[in-house]
């Protein structure tokens, strides 16, 4: 992941729908200077940059963003709960943050506004991968865990289909791997 990349995306984002916010002005002139390894001159603002940073670590090294709750809590670090709560504010409060912070989450490849949606696509999206790998929809197969989890997603996902109890977006893409697994 290149910091400084997204940093430049991010700034020219906030730039080009707020110019005038002070505040955004602040968090990318932190940004830059943490990327430099420059002398620290906004402190909240450098925090928040490297917060976001060991975010994105985090799931660069984990492939999923970071927990702040989960029913084995001696499997969940104080770093791990620490970073979900983080990610949890940003999205309670966005409207409160400034232009800079909102563009460099938008950029982030780590971090997701809606979670529930950003899972919901990525499993329909495991379906339809392995039906074109294996030419069936995902099975209750005991020995291939990640099929089994698949086919459990699926089949809660049928039977709120089922319920009409979907999004139509969610309902016009259900029905589109089903139709394709079909022909």
């Amino acid at each position: 992941m290149n910091h400084a990349h997204l940093h430049a995306l991010a700034q020219t984002l906030a730039h080009s729908t707020h110019p005038d916010d002070p505040a955004a002005a602040r968090y990318a002139e932190a940004a830059r200077r943490h990327l430099a390894s420059e002398p620290i001159v906004h402190i909240r603002a450098t925090k928040w940059i490297t917060t976001l940073h060991r975010y994105e670590l985090f799931v660069d090294e984990h492939g999923r963003t970071p927990r702040e709750n989960t029913r084995a809590r001696h499997t969940l670090h104080d770093d791990e709960r620490h970073l979900g709560e983080w990610g949890r504010y940003q999205r309670r409060y966005e409207q409160q943050l400034n232009a800079y912070q909102r563009a460099r989450l938008e950029v982030s490849p780590a971090f997701e506004w809606d979670l529930r949606a950003a899972n919901w696509h990525r499993n329909l999206t495991a379906c339809h991968l392995h039906r074109l790998q294996t030419g069936h929809l995902p099975r209750l197969n005991g020995e291939d865990a990640t099929e089994f989890a698949l086919a459990r997603w699926l089949g809660r996902q049928l039977r709120r289909l089922q319920r009409r109890q979907l999004e139509d977006e969610q309902d016009r893409q259900l029905n589109a791997l089903l139709n394709s697994w079909r022909t």
